[in-house]
């Protein structure tokens, strides 16, 4: 192969990869990430005290991903929060190009190399978000790219484990797989053997270089062998097969792959490929552990890209002139940039759609800030980052994202109670102790919610954005006039929102499209203009809002 078809395979893996890079999702641990990076930096110390919740307020936080919450910081405090989609190419990139070079190398097939990485971060994009589990997936493809075939420096494995510990608690896979790479699978020998377990030794030690030392290690086997905690039926830990959650469709297929390592116990094939031993190992544990939490389909995809590898080199190689791979190069290119067209590279329109920024209650914070409210907050628990990120603090929360490194599980099933309306969840909200109630008005039963809780007669009415509804406790003397949040899209969002559903369409479109002026992808503008539009028989200018805002980021959730 040329070094031009080599540059071809490259770029078109790269390309690729970037177009799976848009997956749409509420980041709701994003933004408490970022607040933890700006906590660390004023507190001066990784060892760090809850002080965001009024339920477990100067308990210990077991913050085992510290290190990447300073990365997050320093990344947002350079260059802002909208770049932190660069952040996420940029490590999607590395990930799986790494993954692409060191599959081509092993098999000697640039072409087997793109497609076994494209498969891989095929099944695993729906996962792929702004969290610091993407730093698990980039070490693994460092580990194959170190391990596959040849041997590393014990030291710089070493020095592997002490930045993974402190970046991600997927650290703890890292050591099973570093063990199954290790292992000398065919030139057996007691002292490879040896060699092998010692190197595994020095990095479980360089893992307990962490500020939690031992705890880091229990937390994620608290996960794999406590089936009681209810903080498994977070929608991440969940089995693929159970409804709700993030959906792999892709996982559903590929799951029965690994049923194609089989073909290497044929003589034919085995003589041409060996037996990737590692990939078998890999994809058997990976597969097992997806079965049991969909939040691991993203590393059972880069096992079975091992896996698979060489099947698909003999394949390439073999059912292809070799006059035609430099065409195919070409074609593999011009697949990925088609794919990646639709998308924006601009920060703003990328941010707003990848991490959901219209589910978030901008305008709501902006009041809460001009008014300086400060107290104890019962809100939504995907908020409770975006409400550390903007109030540092000032207004503490029942429950958050940050889940059992802060919270214990009476406190989360006491939420999930509120969530759902249970018996007596009023009365739980109540003996709370919260003294304001924030919950967004459109979804999880706000309407509902906020009826039952004015008629209690226990809260009274403050402000409503375009998206929430912020409650006080009666007792609470609230000032006979507020300052105005800021002025800007999101004041007039929830001016065109509250015209809308008082019934003045028209003064709502005036203010929608004012919005649409200032930001023009703004999904909440875009789709309730369309939805104005559709209702009063405008078809034509719902079409063109729709096209037009299609334009700025193809997300399935406008329609």
């Amino acid at each position: 192969m040329t070094s031009v078809d080599r540059i071809f395979w490259i770029v078109a893996g790269l390309v690729l990869f970037l177009s799976f890079g848009f997956t749409e999702m509420m980041g709701s641990d994003m933004w408490w990430h970022l607040a933890a990076g700006r906590e660390l930096v004023q507190t001066g110390t990784p060892w760090m005290v809850d002080a965001w919740s009024f339920t477990a307020g100067g308990g210990d936080w077991l913050n085992h991903e510290w290190l990447a919450d300073l990365v997050y910081y320093g990344w947002v405090s350079l260059w802002g929060v909208e770049s932190l989609v660069y952040w996420k190419w940029l490590v999607i990139l590395l990930t799986y190009g790494i993954l692409q070079y060191t599959l081509a190398g092993e098999n000697d097939s640039w072409m087997a190399g793109f497609l076994c990485a494209a498969m891989a971060i095929a099944i695993g994009a729906p996962f792929i978000d702004v969290r610091p589990h993407l730093y698990s997936l980039l070490m693994y493809a460092v580990l194959l790219a170190l391990l596959l075939g040849r041997q590393a420096s014990p030291w710089l494995l070493a020095l592997i484990f002490v930045v993974w510990v402190n970046l991600h608690g997927g650290f703890f896979f890292g050591l099973m797989a570093l063990g199954i790479l290790l292992f000398p699978w065919r030139d057996f020998s007691v002292a490879k053997f040896r060699t092998a377990f010692l190197i595994g030794l020095m990095c479980v030690a360089a893992s307990a270089l962490n500020p939690s030392g031992l705890k880091n290690f229990l937390y994620p086997l608290t996960y794999a062998f406590d089936q009681s905690s209810p903080f498994r039926g977070l929608g991440e830990w969940l089995s693929p097969f159970k409804p709700g959650g993030i959906r792999s469709p892709l996982f559903f297929y590929f799951m029965w792959a690994p049923l194609l390592g089989a073909l290497y116990a044929v003589p034919f094939i085995r003589r041409r490929t060996g037996v990737p031993w590692e990939g078998l190992a890999l994809t058997g544990l990976t597969l097992a552990m997806a079965l049991t939490s969909r939040r691991f389909i993203p590393l059972f995809g880069i096992s079975l890209a091992v896996m698979l590898a060489p099947l698909a080199a003999y394949a390439c190689k073999n059912l292809m002139l070799a006059r035609l791979r430099p065409a195919v190069a070409c074609l593999a290119l011009v697949a990925a940039l088609f794919r990646l067209m639709p998308y924006p590279l601009a920060s703003g329109p990328a941010f707003h759609y990848l991490v959901a920024e219209y589910s978030y209650p901008v305008d709501m914070l902006n009041f809460i800030e001009a008014n300086q409210f400060q107290g104890k907050v019962y809100a939504l628990y995907n908020w409770g980052g975006y409400i550390h990120w903007r109030t540092d603090g000032g207004l503490q929360v029942f429950i958050d994202g940050r889940a059992d490194t802060v919270y214990d599980a009476k406190t989360y099933l006491q939420y999930v109670d509120v969530l759902r309306e249970s018996d007596g969840w009023l009365q739980s909200v109540k003996d709370s102790g919260a003294e304001y109630f924030l919950w967004p008005v459109g979804r999880n039963n706000g309407q509902m919610k906020l009826g039952q809780l004015l008629a209690s007669g226990d809260w009274q009415p403050v402000y409503r954005d375009s998206i929430s509804f912020l409650l006080a406790r009666s007792h609470i003397r609230l000032p006979e006039s507020y300052e105005l949040s800021a002025a800007g899209p999101y004041r007039d969002l929830g001016i065109a929102q509250n015209l809308a559903w008082s019934g003045e369409p028209d003064q709502a479109v005036a203010y929608f499209e004012k919005v649409r002026e200032a930001v023009p992808y703004q999904q909440h503008a875009c789709s309730n203009l369309v939805a104005i539009y559709r209702g009063t028989k405008r078809e034509q200018q719902a079409e063109q809002v729709l096209a037009e805002c299609r334009g700025w980021f193809p997300s399935r959730y406008l329609r």
